[in-house]
């Protein structure tokens, strides 16, 4: 081989090496800038939609007072109605919570065409 041979083949494996380069920063450079972009559409997308929890959060101008009914007079002994109400819920709520079980786990073992040893892929010679 000549000089001139040894400098071509020099020069082509250098070129070779550039365009390796070149095409790992270009990689390198799309995958940052599409993360760029993604982070900023996501970004926008979640401010949106603080923005309409916020519209939908603002207090109203209009506030309805509340009208509070005046007290009515109870007989002796009577209990008003909101605590026998609020009674009868503790009550139906602690003697039906659950249902009375065996604790015996019954799983019998059925022989279908799914784990049939008859249709089994591997068939063992012994």
């Amino acid at each position: 081989m000549n000089l001139l041979q040894i400098s071509l083949l020099l020069a082509h494996e250098d070129w070779v090496y550039t365009k390796g380069w070149i095409v790992t920063i270009a990689g390198f450079l799309i995958v940052v800038i599409a993360l760029f972009i993604l982070s900023s559409i996501f970004r926008g997308v979640a401010s949106y939609f603080k923005k309409q929890d916020a519209k939908k959060a603002a207090p109203k101008e209009e506030v309805k007072k509340i009208v509070e009914k005046p007290a009515t007079k109870l007989a002796e002994g009577e209990i008003p109605a909101e605590v026998q109400a609020a009674i009868g819920m503790a009550l139906y709520l602690s003697t039906n919570l659950h249902d009375e079980e065996s604790n015996v786990i019954t799983i019998e073992r059925r022989v279908t065409s799914w784990n049939d040893k008859n249709y089994g892929v591997r068939h063992w010679k012994r």
